[in-house]
This record gives structure tokens, sequence and C-alpha cells, in this order.
């Protein structure tokens, strides 16, 4: 029996030693995913390991007892159901430090981290984060079914029910919630892969994305002060003709305002590049009248005395 176990340690090290597209993480687990891993061991070694071998629930409570796993005490919603982390990592020390964001991924390794998280991996923010966010994403929707509908009404057009604002609570650690949300993938194009670890990868928006964000949701951003704060930072730090990109995809003539008129708030010019030309060509057609622009507020939801006339945008 000894050396099945060493086969099957052998074999399962080598399965988690490094990060994929399917598990960004191989060092947080969700109970479900890692005892589905475990059980693809145990079939592809079958041979060696005999039908005899243990099932996979009794090979995860071994490998706590050994110190293999050290479970990671989460809070979940009454009506929920309750959620099972683990740390796969024979190296961390009892007090090891936990990742919130490499915990959200391992929640859902095919989502993408956004809003405030983002913000705060990004370090656009001084503020402390208040909650952390994971993107489901839907199908795009055709671009003639959007119309005029608010940005931050139509990123969860699928959640018809009574919601709270931020999303759906999945868990919290350490007195800190983090929400499960729903995205339109046609609004979120800018999503890139950064590598913490050869173990562990975070699936995130673009810093461009993350700023955009502040104004699809800047209530999921943290709030008027923290979005301003994010843009005064990072105007000096974004990749102009990607925002650009961005926005091309996208395809929101709002959207394209709101931007306008936060640059021209925080006193950014961007002229010289491709958003600067974006930018200039729908400025033109808002000056010669043949863009029928409604006013609309800087932050959905949010109401400001403030004007912008080259925008129609109201400003803080």
């Amino acid at each position: 029996m000894i050396e099945r176990w060493e086969t099957f340690f052998h074999a399962l090290r080598d399965h988690l030693s490094k990060a994929n597209e399917k598990n960004p993480s191989v060092r947080y687990w969700k109970y479900t995913t890692l005892r589905a891993e475990i059980i693809n061991v145990i079939k592809k070694n079958r041979p060696k390991l005999l039908t005899t071998f243990p099932p996979a629930r009794e090979v995860m409570e071994h490998l706590q007892r050994i110190g293999w796993t050290q479970p990671i005490k989460v809070q979940y919603p009454e009506e929920a159901s309750p959620i099972e982390f683990f740390l796969a990592d024979m190296e961390a020390g009892e007090n090891e430090l936990i990742d919130p964001l490499e915990l959200l991924q391992a929640y859902l390794p095919s989502g993408v981290i956004c809003y405030f998280s983002t913000l705060v991996y990004y370090e656009l923010t001084t503020q402390v984060t208040a909650h952390h966010h994971i993107a489901r994403l839907n199908r795009p929707k055709p671009k003639a079914d959007l119309g005029n509908i608010e940005l931050s009404k139509f990123d969860e057009s699928t959640e018809r029910i009574k919601r709270n604002p931020l999303g759906r609570e999945i868990f919290r650690f350490h007195d800190v919630a983090y929400y499960e949300t729903r995205r339109d993938a046609s609004l979120i194009p800018g999503i890139q892969i950064r590598v913490v670890s050869p173990r562990s990868w975070l699936r995130v928006t673009t810093i461009e994305q993350t700023l955009l964000d502040t104004l699809f949701q800047p209530l999921r951003c943290g709030g008027e002060a923290v979005v301003l704060e994010a843009w005064e930072v990072g105007v000096k730090r974004i990749d102009a003709d990607r925002m650009a990109e961005h926005l091309a995809k996208i395809g929101r003539e709002d959207l394209d305002r709101r931007v306008g008129a936060i640059l021209d708030l925080v006193g950014a010019d961007f002229s010289s590049t491709l958003l600067g030309s974006r930018l200039k060509r729908l400025k033109e057609q808002l000056a010669g009248g043949s863009q029928d622009a409604a006013n609309i507020p800087l932050l959905p939801s949010f109401t400001f005395t403030g004007w912008n006339d080259t925008w129609k945008v109201q400003v803080p």
C-alpha cells in the first residue's frame, strides 16, 4: 500500500506543479475542484494504484492529516451552500498569508477578477480593500439589442431578480466580502493572464479595462472618490492605444463620452495617440450636432451639479 501511495503522491505533485488555463491556481483549491483533479490522477494511474486504492474523499482526508493540504476557513451566507478551500503547498507554514485574489481565482477558475479587486492589484487606489469581485462571462448580446441601456444596468442584464447592487456574495474572508457577478463578454475585451508564480496565475482585467470598468460600475469599484483617484493615478500608466482598442470593441458612444469627460477632469492629454484621435472624432460630431446625445452623468446612478458641455456629461 505504501508503494501505491508514493506513486499517487508523485503523480499528484506533478499534476499540481504548474498553473494552466483550466486551473490558474494550483496552490489554492475549492474542495470540489481539487476532488475532481484527484479523481483524474487516480484514473490515469489506475493500473499501478489498483481498484482497491481509496476513493477521492478518503484521499483528501489523508492529505489533510499529513499536512499535504491545509484548510482555509471562510464564512458564507446562510442561504448559500458551504464552501471549503484548501492550500495545497507542503512548503507553506501554518501562518501562511492567504492571497485574496488567488483565493478568488480558485473559487471560479474560468472567472475574471475585476472592479475594486483590480484597482487594488494595480495600486490605483490608496483605499483599503472594501470587497472583491470575480466575473462569470455571459455570451455577448447583439449590438442592435443594446440601444441606450445604461452601462451599469446592462452589465448584469441577465439578472432580473432584485439583487445586492454589489453582486452575489459568495463568501467572506477576514471580514471582507467576496462577490460573483455576471458580465456580458462584449463589455470586457481587456482580459489578461498575470503570472504570480509558476503555480499561480491570475485572470484579470487590464489596467485600461479596469479604469473603463469604473465608468461601468462605480459602486463596485468603491464609489466616486476611488474612481477619481484611480483615473488621476492611472492616466500616467495606461497604454492609450490599448484603451482605444478596448473602446472600439465595446462600441458604446456613452462610454467614450464619459472617458472624454473624465480625462478633461483630471487634465490628461492624449491628443497624439489613437485614443486622442478617437475622442477627437466624437468631439467634432457632438460639436457639429450630428450626434443626438442625451445628457448623462459621469458615473452611472450618480448625480452631479457640474457640466461638461463638450461631452454633454454631468461632472463633479
